[in-house]
């Protein structure tokens, strides 16, 4: 009778601690957004930006909407940061122009669905204008 409740016991034990393990999974996907308040400059111009839509897909792949005055779309791949599970690297290699663009970001993360900023520096890559993004989600 002992090593009966014993086991029970334990399973019961072990069906509690399973939710809380997958709880404290990383997803493999990620949307998130944020309003807020940036500058997407390309070359002399300069817009404001006043949202972002960040898609990262299981498998790398990266889309990121700015919204501004025009929507912008950029393409490229993510990883996590090591040391930090709130920081996504960002590498952008297509989206926006014909030619697209080059340059590297980090997203910074609220939490799994919210943006807290964003920065990215490249080129465009048949003109060789510089691009930059910088976004504050607001409070």
């Amino acid at each position: 009778m002992r090593v009966t409740k014993n086991i029970a016991l334990c399973l019961l034990l072990l069906s509690l601690t399973i939710p809380v393990q997958a709880l404290q999974k990383e997803p493999k996907s990620i949307v998130a957004h944020a309003n807020g308040t940036g500058v997407l400059k390309v070359g002399d111009e300069q817009f404001k930006v006043t949202g972002v839509v960040i898609k990262l897909f299981e498998g790398g792949k990266a889309e990121i909407n700015l919204i501004s005055e025009i929507t912008v779309f950029i393409s490229g791949t993510w990883s996590r940061a090591d040391n930090d599970k709130k920081l996504i690297n960002l590498k952008i290699t297509g989206g926006a122009t014909g030619g697209g663009i080059e340059a590297n970001g980090e997203v910074h993360l609220r939490g799994q669905k919210s943006i807290e900023r964003v920065s990215l520096e490249g080129e465009i890559t048949t003109t060789h204008r510089a691009v930059t993004v910088s976004f504050q989600a607001a409070d």
